[in-house]
């Protein structure tokens, strides 16, 4: 091949680009399938020629179908997905989420809905997230904290994390809250916040109440500090791109944000899929997780996917409309993780913060 390559005739060097493409397409192809590996990845590691089965046209030989759209998975010739390599990430944790055993027997999942967890938590990656970035994450859910408990004392400020938390909330969900909060029942109002609403709250209202400085506890102004200092570092929209998750079916885009929507109901067909991309509090949450316990941003790149796959195996929803128990669900991996109860994940040396 080498002595063709160098001096060999057309003819002779259009025969040996013949010979290696199928060992182009088949690294090419490979390198899309290792990049986007779901945590596990059971059938990539187990199946030694699933990535060199990917056939791009298998849909129009058989059915006479457009080949080139979404992959899916089929079984003809073997199991291998079929289509193009658009939506490879989804199409790789769909087939996945097979091999995730419940830890609860006959849990109700939603069908679309673990891909789309699986890959929010692979798509982004953490290289360049700074330590500055990972506290803030971790201050802005604290300061919305400290707002929620400092309105259960003050009608006003009450009333303005209400007009706040209701961009992301059902009137359902924000009427119990208010009403938890006018009684003091702290005890009812934080088992129902997610992570996403206090570092929502927390950012909106800097931005809207700027001069209202008296309303911030210790978090808060630790945040209020970063902010002055690291301004373009910290900034909502830098952490909305690094710790966001992708929305190809709501935005048609694998971009990363924090889209701050009220949760999809869940109904039938797509639905799922669309409460899975505007649920967006996990890698906010393991992010807190990450900082608290001492570790440095790049080992986000190993925590998340692992943590996301085990939030994944305590899901048990009890009816359809039953969200709350993906916040139960990574609440008690969260704290399975600080208890040092997740043997596949490494332990930090450093000391974990307040």
């Amino acid at each position: 091949m080498t002595k063709i390559i160098k001096s060999g005739s057309g003819k002779e060097l259009a025969d040996a680009r013949g010979r290696l493409a199928p060992f182009l397409r088949d690294t090419l192809v490979g390198l899309n399938y290792a990049y986007y590996e779901p945590p596990g990845a059971q059938m990539l590691h187990n199946n030694a020629i699933f990535v060199r089965s990917h056939d791009y046209s298998e849909a129009l030989s058989t059915e006479g179908e457009q080949p080139w759209k979404t992959p899916r998975l089929v079984s003809s010739g073997g199991t291998h997905l079929a289509g193009s390599l658009a939506d490879l990430p989804y199409a790789l944790a769909w087939v996945e989420q097979d091999f995730i055993v419940p830890e609860s027997v006959q849990s109700l999942i939603w069908e679309d809905l673990v891909p789309s967890l699986l890959t929010g938590a692979v798509l982004p990656r953490w290289w360049r997230v700074t330590g500055n970035e990972l506290h803030a994450v971790t201050l802005y859910q604290r300061a919305g904290e400290e707002l929620l408990t400092a309105s259960a004392k003050d009608e006003k400020l009450r009333q303005m994390v209400i007009d706040i938390l209701s961009d992301r909330m059902l009137p359902q969900r924000s009427g119990r809250l208010e009403k938890a909060l006018r009684a003091g029942r702290l005890d009812q109002v934080f088992p129902q916040i997610m992570p996403a609403d206090t570092f929502y709250l927390a950012s909106e209202f800097r931005r809207r109440f700027p001069n209202d400085a008296e309303h911030w506890g210790p978090a808060g102004k630790e945040l209020d500090d970063l902010c002055h200092r690291f301004a373009s570092e910290v900034s909502p929209e830098r952490l909305s791109q690094d710790f966001g998750v992708p929305h190809p079916a709501l935005a048609h885009s694998y971009s990363r944000e924090l889209l701050n929507v009220k949760p999809f109901p869940t109904f039938q067909d797509y639905s799922s899929r669309l409460l899975a991309e505007s649920w967006d509090s996990n890698n906010l949450y393991w992010a807190r997780l990450t900082d608290e316990m001492g570790y440095p941003p790049v080992m986000l790149n190993r925590l998340v996917p692992q943590l996301t796959r085990r939030m994944v195996e305590k899901l048990f929803a009890t009816n359809l409309d039953d969200w709350p128990a993906i916040l139960r669900a990574m609440q008690e991996t969260g704290e399975e993780f600080r208890l040092g109860k997740t043997a596949s994940l490494p332990k930090s040396e450093a000391t974990p913060g307040p």
